[in-house]
């Protein structure tokens, strides 16, 4: 900005001199009109350059610290703390003071999928950038996952992660309920947790896969027993669904790496 605005004054004091020739004044009067300019342009920089350290100065501008009382929406021992929404990355994804967020129990289509797009609109609808936000980090995740804080999210007084689930936009991560803090909560319970009855994506409902007693059952799906790779299997080639995913998950079940293999 300051290099533009002196690059403006250089050209008025060219354009000047310019005219001063086609007026016709005599050589006299034009380096005297010269002389001044010369000065008068010195003195403009000197001052542009003296409002533009002011500015540097400036304190940067900080949003004010929340004022949400946190004591009420805080359960457990894991990290609980208010901040403001600076993104929404998908609809189960948000980031709160710079953190990613990932909804704990409740999974969102990614946005390259069907409702995808619809699921994010939902919350930038309910929770948009900037509203003041409470996160409740789940005491059974506290490893997190792929770098995010999993946690529940309540903004303006809202559960998302239960509201994403009403609104039909999302699904219950059934194989978390065994460990989330949360699945014992009215919302985790309306939609699966402590249950044998699954509610998933699709209306159809699910019963929870056994593990059948078998050599050659890949670690990375502990709860169900799929051959090691080779060869490499697609959902479409067994049985089971939303079954534990664990990684480096060989046979790519786990797609949105949300720990849930072949979601339906």
């Amino acid at each position: 900005m300051k290099t533009i605005a002196i690059i403006v004054i250089s050209v008025g004091v060219s354009v000047a001199a310019v005219l001063s020739v086609l007026i016709g004044i005599s050589a006299y009067q034009q380096d005297q009109f010269e002389k001044q300019l010369e000065r008068e342009y010195e003195q403009s920089v000197t001052e542009l350059e003296t409002i533009f350290e002011e500015i540097e100065k400036m304190p940067e501008k900080k949003p004010p610290p929340p004022t949400i009382d946190i004591s009420q929406y805080c359960s457990g021992n894991a990290v609980c703390f208010a901040g403001y929404v600076t993104r929404i990355v998908d609809g189960d994804t948000i980031h709160v003071d710079g953190k990613s967020i990932r909804f704990t129990l409740a999974s969102t289509p990614e946005l390259g999928e069907s409702g995808g797009i619809a699921a994010k609109q939902f919350v930038e609808q309910v929770c948009p950038v900037g509203t003041e936000a409470i996160v409740d980090e789940d005491d059974g995740q506290t490893e997190g996952s792929y770098g995010r804080i999993i946690a529940v999210v309540y903004c303006n007084g809202i559960n998302l992660n239960e509201a994403v689930l009403d609104a039909g936009y999302g699904w219950l991560s059934s194989g978390f309920c065994s460990r989330s803090e949360f699945s014992t909560h009215a919302w985790a319970q309306k939609y699966g947790c402590g249950t044998p009855i699954q509610e998933v994506k699709s209306p159809q409902v699910t019963t929870e896969p056994t593990k059948t007693p078998q050599s050659n059952c890949d670690p990375s799906y502990p709860d169900v027993c799929i051959p090691s790779y080779p060869p490499d299997l697609n959902c479409g080639d067994i049985s089971y669904r939303n079954f534990k995913v664990l990684q480096p998950d060989p046979h790519r079940f786990d797609g949105d790496k949300d720990g849930i293999g072949c979601e339906q």
